[in-house]
């Protein structure tokens, strides 16, 4: 089976990510074995591959010399963290799922989880992330979970999507200057965890990768090394 090429592997990213420049480095024409790490400081010193994959690869320098490195940082924050994630969207299964406008621009999404309870809820993320930072329940308790995932949290953003119909804000960080005005409009919370949905976002690329260039084998690395399943590697 022919190996992808670097510029295969760029194109990609620059039509699934809309990240205008992910090709940052050349290496070998195939690529076989595709490292993926949030940071260089994520990486052993020597890899088994042909190329990486850097979130932020601001300061992989001269490091792993012959290997190709493609990054993508703000597309892969966009549509494989917090904020409009369709991909987590569809994971959980969530329904009707619409955009958070903020200013012009897409910061989040609404929807409606399958769970009916704030136990099942936080245990269905909690499967698909691997856990959280902190959280606290809506006040009611009881009644519809529609939530909303959003790459920041503010004053302004809790308001506006409490009036939007949204019960949980879900988000990579509490910020302690909205947490009041969450818990004045009665939404419950939940931190993801900024490098923990950045690792999910990641082991989901690894797999979309996969999917989408048979044979090609990627590797994970957080801590511990990860398969795209998310599971050690080997």
């Amino acid at each position: 089976m022919t190996p992808p090429t670097l510029t295969d592997l760029a194109r990609w990213l620059r039509a699934e990510l809309g990240e205008p420049q992910p090709l940052r480095r050349d290496g070998p024409a195939g690529v076989r074995r595709l490292a993926l790490a949030l940071e260089p400081g994520d990486l052993p010193p020597t890899l088994g591959a042909d190329a990486l994959f850097l979130h932020r690869s601001r300061r992989v320098g001269d490091g792993w010399l012959g290997l190709g490195v493609l990054a993508a940082h703000d597309g892969f924050d966009t549509h494989l963290t917090t904020g409009p994630n369709h991909r987590l969207a569809r994971a959980l299964g969530w329904q009707g799922v619409e955009e958070v406008v903020w200013e012009g621009r897409a910061v989040g999404i609404r929807a409606t989880p399958p769970q009916q309870t704030w136990d099942s809820l936080r245990a269905a993320l909690h499967a698909e992330l691997g856990g959280e930072d902190t959280s606290w329940p809506p006040q009611p308790p009881t009644g519809s979970l529609r939530l909303a995932l959003m790459n920041a949290m503010n004053p302004a953003l809790v308001g506006h999507v409490a009036g939007l119909g949204v019960r949980v804000y879900l988000t990579g960080q509490l910020r302690p200057s909205a947490a009041g005005a969450a818990r004045e409009r009665g939404l419950g919370v939940v931190a993801l965890g900024h490098r923990r949905s950045e690792l999910w976002g990641l082991r989901q690329l690894a797999r979309e990768l996969e999917g989408a260039f048979p044979g090609l084998e990627t590797r994970v690395y957080g801590n511990p090394p990860l398969s795209a399943s998310g599971r050690p590697a080997p």
